[in-house]
């Protein structure tokens, strides 16, 4: 049963809806509606909602597998947070407006790790 990873996959839901905010906000005060019109931080927004898009649902679902087949509760928190920090870490990196290439790194490792784990794990559990 999945009983942990929803709270962290709302939590995440939340932090995409911010994203997506703040880029149509920009988008707004810019007055451009397709593409970035060479504003460099709305370059930044949109890379910080879109690279969001395109690594928490596998992560989502790979740590939600996990939990499925019965991986430890701690496990599964620890994960589930190394992918919400990593997420907000990345996406407060890629938005300053002067990045620090620290928060962006670190945000993509914490998320990898978690991919990597759950993957690792998957595959564990259903060898063994």
């Amino acid at each position: 049963m999945i009983s942990i990873l929803p709270f962290y996959a709302a939590l995440l839901g939340l932090l995409y809806v911010y994203l997506s905010l703040a880029t149509v906000s920009r988008r707004k005060k810019v007055l451009v509606a397709l593409g970035d019109g060479g504003d460099k931080l709305l370059q930044k927004k949109v890379r910080a909602h879109g690279n969001f898009q395109e690594y928490v649902p596998i992560a989502l679902i790979l740590i939600a597998f996990f939990e499925y087949l019965g991986a430890f509760d701690w496990l599964i928190h620890l994960l589930a947070m190394a992918l919400l920090i990593g997420r907000l870490l990345h996406a407060f990196g890629v938005s300053m407006e002067h990045e620090k290439l620290i928060y962006r790194v670190s945000g993509m490792g914490l998320t990898f790790l978690s991919i990597l784990i759950s993957s690792f794990g998957i595959l564990y559990l259903q060898i063994i």
